[in-house]
This record gives C-alpha cells, sequence and structure tokens, in this order.
C-alpha cells in the first residue's frame, strides 16, 4: 500500500516483461498509413484524420458539434491510481485541445489478471474516475480484455459550437506561440525510474501529469486564439510541426524560453532521453532547423511528452496577458516563439 492506503504493484516491471517489438512507427509512416484510408465526404465531420487534428468533431446541427477522442498506454508509474489518473488526464486532454468541454468516458482496459490482485484493476480505474469527476464529465462504462500487459485509458466524448473550434490550422502570420505546461516529462520518468528525482521535483511532475488543461482553456479563450493543439507523443518540435504546416507558415521556436520541468535538463545532460525521443528526432528533424542549441535542450524538444499542455497561437498583442494569467492559474507558461511566413511546416529553433 502507499502512503494514500492505494494498492501499489511493480506495473513498470509487468510492461517489460511483457516484451515487445522495440521499433517504433514513425509519424511519417502513421500519416501515410491514414492518408490511405477512404475518404468519407462526411459533410458534418468538421475535423477528422486531415490536418493532425487532436480529435474528431462531429456537427449535430447549426449551435451544437461532438467532439471524439481515445487515448490509451501501458503504465508510466508502478502506483495504479496514479497510472490511472495519468492515463485520463492524457485522454482528456484532446478534447480541450479542440476547445470542447469533456461530458463523457469510456474505460479501455487490457489486463493481465493472472499476475496481478484484482485490487489493481480497482485502483487503476479509480485514478481515471478521479480525473473524469474533476473534469466535471461522466464515466459511462467501458471495455476491457485479457492482455499480456496492463493498458489503460479513456475514449471521451465532448461538445463544442461548430463555430468555435480551435483547429492546428489557424495561426496567422505574426502570431505567438504559449505553451502552457513545462516539458520533459519523458525524461522526468526516466530519472524518476533510476531514482534520480525526490521529494518537490517527483511532485513537480506528478502535478503536471495529472493536471487537467481546463483551466489553461478557460483562460485562453478569454483571448483570440487563432490556432491550438497539445504537446504529447510528438514532443514540442513534431506537434510544433503540425501546427505550422496546417497553417501553411513556419514556427520560429525561442529555445531559452521553453519552460523545463525540474531537473529535465540535468538529467538529458546525463542521457537520460527516452527511445520515443529519438524516434521524433528521426521524424521531424528534416522539418527543422536548429541553431547553435545544445544537445541535450533540443532532446527535450523532441521528448514525447505524456499529459502535456495546450500550444496556443494567438496575436503577439495579446501573449503577454494570457502568459500573465496563466502564471496566475499556478500554470508554467510562457510564449515561446512565433509563427511567421516561410517554408510551411518548418520549425526554426534559435538560441534565444
Amino acid at each position: 500500500m502507499n502512503e494514500k492506503g492505494q494498492t501499489t504493484s511493480k506495473l513498470l516491471t509487468a510492461n517489460v516483461k511483457a516484451g515487445g517489438c522495440a521499433a517504433k512507427m514513425s509519424a511519417a509512416e502513421l500519416f501515410q498509413i491514414l492518408s490511405d484510408l477512404p475518404d468519407w465526404q462526411c459533410p458534418e465531420l468538421l475535423t477528422g484524420m486531415a490536418g493532425f487534428e487532436d480529435a474528431a468533431v462531429y456537427k449535430l446541427n447549426g449551435d451544437l458539434a461532438v467532439v471524439q477522442t481515445i487515448d490509451f498506454f501501458p503504465p508510466l508509474v508502478d502506483d495504479p491510481f496514479l497510472f490511472g489518473q495519468i492515463a485520463a488526464t492524457n485522454a482528456l486532454s484532446d478534447v480541450y485541445a479542440m476547445g470542447g468541454r469533456p461530458i463523457l468516458a469510456l474505460s479501455v482496459l487490457c489486463f493481465p489478471t493472472c499476475d496481478f490482485p484484482i485490487e489493481v484493476v480497482r485502483d487503476i480505474v479509480r485514478g481515471g474516475a478521479h480525473q473524469v469527476k474533476a473534469a466535471g464529465a461522466v464515466l459511462a462504462g467501458g471495455h476491457s480484455i485479457q492482455s499480456p500487459e496492463p493498458i489503460y485509458g479513456l475514449s471521451v466524448m465532448g461538445l463544442i459550437h461548430p463555430d468555435k473550434i480551435l483547429t492546428n490550422g489557424g495561426a496567422h502570420d505574426g502570431d505567438a506561440i504559449v505553451l502552457c505546461k513545462a516539458i520533459g516529462t519523458g525524461v522526468a520518468l526516466l530519472g524518476l525510474k533510476a531514482e534520480l528525482l525526490e521529494g518537490e521535483d517527483k511532485q513537480a511532475l506528478w502535478q503536471s501529469l495529472t493536471r487537467l488543461n481546463d483551466t489553461a482553456l478557460a483562460a485562453a479563450l478569454a483571448y483570440e486564439i487563432s490556432a491550438a493543439t497539445d504537446v504529447t507523443g510528438f514532443g514540442l518540435i513534431g506537434h510544433l510541426h503540425e501546427m505550422a504546416q496546417a497553417s501553411g507558415l513556419q514556427a520560429r521556436l525561442w529555445a531559452q524560453q521553453v519552460p523545463l520541468l525540474p531537473q529535465a535538463l540535468a538529467l538529458a545532460n546525463q542521457g537520460f532521453v527516452p527511445a520515443g525521443a529519438y524516434g521524433n528526432r528521426n521524424s521531424f528533424e528534416k522539418y527543422s532547423y536548429i541553431n547553435e542549441v545544445d544537445l541535450a535542450l533540443t532532446d527535450l524538444f523532441f521528448d514525447p511528452q505524456t499529459s502535456g499542455g495546450l500550444l496556443l497561437a494567438l496575436p503577439a498583442g495579446s501573449a503577454a496577458a494570457l502568459v500573465q494569467d496563466l502564471k496566475a492559474l499556478g500554470l508554467s507558461a510562457a510564449q515561446i516563439g512565433r509563427f511567421e511566413k516561410g517554408t510551411a511546416g518548418m520549425v526554426e529553433v534559435e538560441n534565444k
């Protein structure tokens, strides 16, 4: 049991024992697979597989559309309740990234029941339910199967007005880029496994991984947001590339302005860089130009994030006020660059 009276178990150990393929599908390969699927030509589908969007949006009438997403993954931590919280927070984030409000969630659970007591399943789902309730949504059921390793996540439905959708592709020339959470979760989680992250630094990681993006979205919607996404598996540069490509612009990233989790840079300097960061570098390095920025810092820009912050484009004159509002909410927010005319999809990283 942990300090909260919750069941703990070596979920990460089970994940390692399950084995599996060491290779990772590249972003380019995934995009090719998606592009080969049929074009549904559905006028009610406002966002789908085109434009690298975070969720699908389906129009019901002139005033209402539904936002639909799904996300799940193996354990990042050994505490099952915390794992459930992280996975749920990550899944809910896609609805916020579209500007929507989550209303309904279903659990997706794969679990080796022969390897763990039932209390572990209960705590994983309980952690997810905790976050769904915090989001003001309802957990209404789900689906589970036997599997060699634990996997958990949510399918989430949200609501939005059809005219108020936030997409990847709406950024304008000169828009500021605002990031609402510090990055470095992949590197920090590796440091945690090596027992190099303790005390306040560990708590900062837990807080980042379990903090919903609802308050960040609410603050942002007081401004004229041009485009939005959340920073997740493709890393900061990968998601900036998606926004720039969809907007027909290039992004300029100011390396020294990007907020980092405590100890993330020190850990990256020691080589605690996850395999996913190298995969992201292989996929997105050709879309980036990095000018005199330390390797460890660029590793963090390619680091795959879990439950990352919103990435927003808005008029430059409003950026400072938005950042101030976000910081007042306790978020590690910052203006980290701008969108500008240039090669569509290119991310130029400068040591500023």
